[in-house]
């Protein structure tokens, strides 16, 4: 069974392989089944609203986390993520907190979130929330120490893709991680409601 695997561009002029993906290549088909053989069942709440993702490109994406939110988060900048067949649109904003680097990637991902979860299934994807609108996080089996990623229902047929990737091992637990994730994409959300 192959898990959902992820990745992001961490330099201007390489690409680094998580998992055996690299990010410049497509975005791989995740699976559809989990290892008991059933997809995950989720009850997300209503949406608080439709936030405008769908058919962004990336250098509009790159504006989803202002200045103050990239202090915050300890990132810079924010380049388009580098595509080579089906990616999702996106931007990826590099950082470092302490002797951690990492990057943080925005990406659209034009499918529904229930749709998109069920295929996360091997990655054990748990449900939360973001300003109200309902999410899951999720981390590769067998490669948590690489990153987190929170998936956001953020319209009807639009799932916000926030994923944060650790690029020096064992810098970051798998909480710390998973709360840079969540902070990312409430960011994200946060200008998305305020663009609404």
């Amino acid at each position: 069974m192959r898990a959902l695997r992820y990745g992001l561009v961490v330099g201007a002029a390489a690409a680094v392989t998580l998992t055996g993906c690299t990010v410049n290549g497509p975005d791989p088909e995740p699976s559809t089944t989990t290892s008991s053989g059933g997809a995950p069942s989720f009850s997300f709440p209503a949406r608080p609203a439709e936030l405008p993702i769908a058919g962004k490109q990336d250098q509009e994406i790159c504006t989803w986390l202002t200045p103050e939110q990239k202090a915050q988060l300890e990132t810079g900048g924010g380049r388009p993520v580098v595509k080579n067949g089906n990616n999702y649109n996106g931007c990826t904003f590099l950082g470092q907190s302490g002797r951690a680097q990492f990057g943080v990637s925005l990406r659209v991902v034009p499918e529904g979130l229930e749709a998109f979860a069920a295929k996360l299934a091997d990655s054990e994807p748990e449900q939360t929330e973001v300003n109200g609108f309902g999410a899951v996080r999720s981390q590769v089996p067998g490669a948590e120490g690489l990153g987190c990623a929170v998936f956001v229902d953020a319209a009807e047929g639009q799932t916000l893709y926030v994923d944060m990737s650790l690029t020096t091992p064992g810098a970051m637990d798998d909480a710390q991680m998973c709360e840079k994730a969540g902070q990312a994409a409430e960011a994200a959300v946060t200008t998305l409601q305020a663009k609404g």
